[in-house]
């Protein structure tokens, strides 16, 4: 079982593989660079576009809620702040 820093490591690391990916692939899809466009279709780019955006999304989903006692704290804190 992973402890809560590890959790949170590996959850990190795949958000930025995922994440570089997905922004990669969109800027492709917008550019379209005519040399790279073979390799691009070849590895069907716009479903590879699309499959990190839908994981993206989901992990994003759990780094929210495994972080939500911390933005519960915060949000609370700035309130406090806020108001004294």
């Amino acid at each position: 079982m992973l402890s809560k820093p590890e959790r949170n490591y590996y959850l990190n690391i795949i958000l930025l593989v995922l994440g570089t990916i997905c922004v990669l692939t969109g800027i492709a899809l917008a550019i379209k660079p005519p040399s790279l466009m073979p390799f691009l279709m070849s590895i069907h780019i716009k479903s590879l576009h699309e499959w990190t955006s839908y994981a993206l999304t989901i992990l994003v989903m759990f780094h929210l809620a495994f972080h939500l006692n911390w933005i519960k704290a915060m949000t609370k804190n700035k309130i406090n702040k806020k108001n004294a």
